[in-house]
């Protein structure tokens, strides 16, 4: 017997010994709780019973709902209706404790609708905290931060600092799950304040955990166990067996990400043993999941992958959605490594299935940021996908050749203005009289130079990454076609052309505006105005765009007069349609709704293009229509972009003597003005 098995052995029969010694401490109800219960005030009864079902669901949760049932038939018999309410609550903690969210969510509603007839504000506080956190684990963020808020607002009014105090430790931890990690830090130390002034181990621990959690993310690890640990002393001294496994899970990442890899699996075992003794899944698939990364970390991919498959099968049967899309997440990083790309895609996409019905439940842009945040986390392990992209690059060497002429273009062009700036330098030393005409050249030079510069940026940019990408996606999808085609059916072969065609659709969009773009830079495109029916244009560029509204469900509306022209280049016209168009759509969620109207403005006719879409930030606002500003950023469905169309528009706009200007406000849609010449 090697000395690993050995100490294995030991380990459970000293575990056994000292559970047969100490489970009448642990496990039995304290005798003066069974003693309360016994009593004839039907008040005191009940708060007995209250605290009996919260210490069975610490320790003991399979009976937490036996004495539910004898308590709620009590309360009902003697018409007790806050004696009701309370014990539907303790209930509904004890299934939430036991990762049964559908009957905790049960409970927790009809303990808030007597206490609304009671009107309990305390009660409702706490109902309203609890259903939040249900929305939590759910995934449903925006509800969750709602319900958390609601809570607060109402516990702030009220004389109880134990309900008050759980309230903000939840709120602490939602801002964490959204990615405001300053607004979590402030909000989970403000609780930590006003959690030390109560006395109540179980709500300080709570805060002190959370304050851990948030140190593993911002990687302060000496800081994270020191706030892991004091849980740790809280808990033990309630016997707090649930409590006590998350906090082996916490101290589990944390040697994780030390890379102390044999303290973690310790810690994420014990967590396990206690769960599993509590019944409490939900736990058990994290503590899984944190053992497949941990053998993942260390390169044993096969024993990673076990474990991720358990986590992935229990959150599947919870439906926790958030859990399974971290768990498919994982499962394609381990199938990367192992070389299996063809399970690695198959992950990818059945979680971003489950990502986006998240945000097609949630719409708020916290979600938008955090599947930005999981997508980051293995942007460099998913290139393993894509590695093989040298046996199509002679597919894109007449794109590289066109790019490397508009580079030397650009290059001579700036040669050229450095040229004209010395001349001008040395006319300003032979010649006073005209130091001030000179100082006003040097200046439109030097915006020359800053305009030509954005340009070359703007190319080196859209080369680095907006062409990079899509091209990407394409290698990936013709490495698993030119592998396993003999192996793959006609839908999954047409899945896979679907994705090459959005791709290449893509490339030769973002082609067709840098190649205008660049000819109009070298004043190679010809200025033509003449009478444009703008009813009649819109039209066009509407049905030219109705598949891509069309497919998400989007209202597009023409509320133009059929009468109103505008002095226009015919040409330079549609692709400033099309390109505003284009961007309500891409920013607008499914089922949306985009408005395109007119109106007179002295010698202009005003185009408005509105959307219903996710808006624009204040700060980004004045950087839209400027070369060398980055700008781009996924549409609703993760479309892409690449911030040059506007710059486009603007340039063609100018050239109408006209003006374009946007108004947005954020999650509530966005308008584009733009004045064109009457006929």
């Amino acid at each position: 017997m090697n000395k690993h098995k050995f100490f294995v052995l030991l380990f459970f029969f000293l575990f056994t010994i000292n559970s047969k010694v100490n489970s009448q401490d642990i496990f039995n109800p304290p005798d003066s709780l069974l003693t309360a219960i016994k009593t004839n005030d039907i008040k005191a009864k009940i708060d007995a019973y209250s605290e009996l079902i919260m210490f069975c669901i610490r320790v003991m949760p399979q009976n937490a709902s036996v004495y539910g049932k004898e308590a709620l038939k009590i309360a009902k018999q003697h018409n007790y209706l806050k004696g009701e309410a309370d014990i539907l609550y303790v209930l509904g903690v004890s299934h939430y404790a036991q990762s049964e969210y559908p009957e905790a969510m049960e409970y927790f509603e009809k303990a808030y609708s007597i206490r609304k007839i009671e009107k309990d504000n305390v009660g409702i506080g706490e109902c309203l905290n609890r259903i939040g956190l249900i929305y939590n684990v759910q995934g449903e963020f925006e509800k969750a931060l709602d319900y958390c808020l609601q809570s607060v607002r109402l516990l702030e009014n009220e004389n109880n600092a134990k309900a008050l105090g759980r309230a903000y430790n939840h709120l602490g931890i939602i801002y964490y799950i959204i990615n405001d990690i300053p607004k979590a830090e402030e909000t989970m130390l403000k609780a930590l304040t006003y959690c030390e002034k109560i006395n109540d181990e179980l709500i300080l621990a709570v805060s002190h955990e959370h304050l851990g959690i948030l140190y593993i993310k911002t990687k302060d690890y000496d800081k994270a166990i020191y706030h892991i640990e004091k849980t740790q002393e809280l808990r033990k001294t309630k016997n707090d067996l649930l409590g006590l496994s998350g906090s082996y899970d916490n101290l589990g990442i944390i040697y994780r990400n030390m890379e102390k890899y044999d303290d973690a699996l310790k810690n994420f075992q014990k967590s396990i043993e206690l769960k599993t003794k509590l019944g409490n899944k939900r736990g058990m698939a994290s503590s899984l999941a944190g053992i497949g990364l941990t053998y993942y970390n260390m390169g044993q991919f096969e024993k990673g992958l076990t474990q991720m498959k358990q986590a992935y099968a229990i959150r599947k049967e919870l439906n926790d959605k958030r859990g399974m899309v971290a768990s498919l997440n994982r499962l394609a990083d381990i199938y990367a490594a192992m070389g299996n790309y063809k399970s690695a895609f198959e992950s990818i996409k059945l979680s971003k299935t489950y990502s986006d019905s998240i945000l097609n439940e949630q719409k708020n842009k916290a979600i938008a940021q955090l599947q930005e945040e999981f997508q980051a986390e293995r942007k460099s392990k998913e290139i393993l996908l894509l590695q093989k992209e040298n046996t199509i690059q002679s597919y894109f060497q007449t794109l590289l050749i066109f790019l490397a002429l508009m580079l030397s273009v650009i290059v001579v062009s700036i040669l050229m203005a450095n040229r004209s700036k010395q001349k001008t330098n040395e006319l300003l030393v032979k010649n006073n009289k005209l130091i001030t005409d000179q100082k006003e050249e040097l200046h439109l030079l030097n915006s020359k130079l800053t305009d030509l510069n954005a340009t070359k940026d703007k190319l080196f940019s859209i080369i680095a990454h907006d062409l990079k990408s899509p091209f990407h996606g394409l290698m990936g999808l013709l490495h698993i076609i030119l592998e396993d085609i003999k192996e793959l059916s006609l839908e999954e072969i047409r899945e896979f052309i679907e994705g090459m065609k959005d791709s290449v659709d893509h490339i030769y969009k973002l082609l067709e505006n840098l190649l205008e773009w660049a000819l109009f830079q070298r004043n190679m495109i010809e200025y033509v105005p003449v009478k444009v029916n703008l009813f009649d244009s819109v039209t066009d560029i509407i049905n030219s765009q109705k598949s891509n509204f069309t497919n998400k469900s989007i209202t597009v509306s023409n509320k133009i007069s059929q009468d109103v022209q505008v002095n226009a280049d015919i040409n330079m016209i549609h692709t400033i349609l099309r390109n505003l168009l284009s961007n309500a759509i891409k920013f607008t969620e499914r089922n949306g709704k985009v408005e395109i109207n007119s109106s007179e403005q002295q010698d202009f006719i005003q185009l408005n293009i509105t959307d219903s879409g996710i808006g624009i930030s204040e700060k980004m606002i004045p950087l839209l229509f400027s070369a060398g500003e980055k700008t781009s950023r996924p549409g609703t469905d993760g479309e892409s972009s690449s911030g040059l169309g506007l710059v486009l528009c603007k340039d063609y706009i100018g050239k109408h003597n006209g003006k374009i200007w946007v108004e947005s406000e954020e999650n509530i849609g966005t308008t584009f003005h733009i004045l064109l010449p009457k006929v």
